[in-house]
């Protein structure tokens, strides 16, 4: 049950940060293979100097724990994720957590989490393989790899 409060609070904390987030078609161009202008405009991010993460008690006891008390750079909810201002021209962390909404959106809302979750708890935060894909993403970007289609690329891999 608590992965269903999880994504309640979720899509409430989407809904409250939607006017302030900005539109992430400002990438079209520097992403291009990568995602599609059409999926970028549907994408956003917002700049924060605090991360919101949920008061769910509950997470913790499902193995969460970590994952709450870490001080992230950086997290995805859905289709918007959110940002500390250090990170805000940090191509390889947008293109990181560019890919997680497309896992968000193939998975959905509970899926993602679910699986999340379970890949915690069993491989630990730096090797579950959701967050393995988008880290090995980031890097090919980062050293100038050739553009890879991320959705047919999360689709073969989930």
């Amino acid at each position: 049950m608590p992965i269903k409060q999880f994504d309640k609070w979720i899509d409430s904390i989407v809904s409250k940060y939607e006017i302030e987030a900005q539109c992430c078609s400002k990438f079209s161009d520097v992403f291009l293979g990568y995602y599609s202008p059409e999926y970028l405009a549907k994408c956003k991010f917002v700049v924060t100097d605090v991360i919101p993460k949920p008061d769910i008690p509950e997470l913790r006891h499902i193995g969460l724990g970590d994952f709450l008390d870490m001080d992230c750079g950086a997290i995805t909810y859905k289709h918007m994720y959110f940002m500390k201002p250090q990170h805000q021209e940090n191509l390889e962390i947008h293109i990181h957590e560019l890919m997680h909404t497309i896992q968000w959106e193939q998975l959905g809302g509970e899926g993602f989490l679910k699986r999340y979750v379970q890949e915690i708890n069993e491989h630990g935060y730096d090797n579950a393989p959701l967050e393995n894909m988008a880290y090995d993403l980031g890097r090919s970007f980062k050293s100038g790899g050739a553009a890879v289609d991320v959705a047919n690329l999360v689709r073969e891999k989930i």
